[in-house]
């Protein structure tokens, strides 16, 4: 993590002013759970200095509502809430963000877009920065996708003088002046967790895990059916989430932590039975709790003697803390 705080620190000494800008709109198609996306590219007029202030805020903030960053941690899919200073980094391969970075850089669909109907369903916007040292790509969600036909039923007035004048622009598009997470070289930084997952399909990525995890269960004796647990966990990203939790530890292949599990449940009467063999019977009614376990994050709290449940936990190795 000390290379990619160093790489921050370069970063955010950027003369962010200097930085070449061009603008993308995004357009994805999903079909048979494949996407498939478009990169139109959009001249711009009278933009540049907002959208680089736009980058300058993400990453050094501006100096009152939001702090710049200077804490980084590494994308997981249970991760605590972020601090205002703090945020992600992920690998740009991990996501569909490298196929649409590699869209703009070939430099597909990218004759300027001249009509504004051509951004209708508009799903997310692209801005990219570039100088000699750096190329940044920063993603901003279009939310519900973009339509001029929407645009135009938004009534625009000004106040001047005392009373409201109706204000004549057509082709008005909308967008967030914030950026959700920067691609720069290999490395993406994220402020806006629920975007980025929202933005490049983490529950596809889940799923594919799932089963790929779910197999190494029984493979490693654990349940005792595959196609139980994968129906128990089926689509629901909060167990998804969970099960993929289970990578970072793989707490299933360690035989002495399954027995202290077995232990635990014994101890504590929970709901959750073996077939005769050893082997966990998961259904949808314990599958959370199951998940949890193999997590090891069911906990008993030191002063009310409560059990709770915590997904994400930080380690204190002083006592004294």
């Amino acid at each position: 993590m000390q290379k990619k705080l160093k790489l921050l620190e370069r970063i955010k000494a950027t003369k962010f002013e200097e930085l070449e800008c061009r603008l993308w709109v995004i357009k994805k198609n999903s079909r048979n759970g494949q996407n498939t996306y478009r990169a139109l590219y959009a001249e711009i007029d009278g933009l540049d200095t907002d959208l680089k202030n736009v980058l300058k805020t993400f990453f050094n903030g501006n100096g009152g509502i939001i702090s710049p960053i200077n804490n980084l941690y590494t994308y997981a899919v249970l991760t605590s809430d972020l601090d205002e200073d703090q945020a992600l980094i992920d690998s740009k391969a991990n996501t569909d963000f490298a196929t649409i970075i590699e869209k703009i850089e070939n430099g597909a669909d990218n004759s300027p877009v001249i009509k504004i109907e051509e951004f209708n369903d508009a799903w997310a916007l692209i801005f990219e920065f570039k100088n000699d040292e750096h190329k940044f790509y920063g993603f901003s969600k279009v939310k519900g996708g973009w339509k001029l036909k929407s645009a135009k039923k938004i009534k625009r007035v000004i106040f001047n003088e005392g009373q409201f004048k109706k204000l004549e622009i057509d082709n008005i598009f909308s967008f967030r002046d914030s950026i959700d997470f920067v691609a720069v070289g290999e490395d993406v930084f994220i402020r806006d967790k629920a975007n980025y997952e929202l933005g490049l399909n983490i529950r596809e990525g889940l799923i594919a895990k799932r089963d790929l995890l779910v197999d190494a269960f029984h493979k490693n004796g654990i349940i005792a059916s595959v196609d139980d647990l994968k129906l128990a966990i089926g689509t629901n990203k909060t167990l998804l989430r969970r099960l993929v939790a289970t990578e970072q530890k793989r707490n299933f292949e360690d035989k002495n932590f399954i027995e202290l599990m077995r232990s635990a449940i014994s101890e504590h009467n929970f709901d959750l039975n073996d077939n005769g063999n050893g082997q966990f019977v998961i259904n949808e009614n314990n599958v959370d709790l199951f998940l949890k376990l193999v997590n090891d994050k069911r906990f008993i709290s030191l002063i009310k003697k409560e059990m709770v449940d915590a997904d994400v936990v930080t380690p204190v190795n002083n006592a004294n803390e």
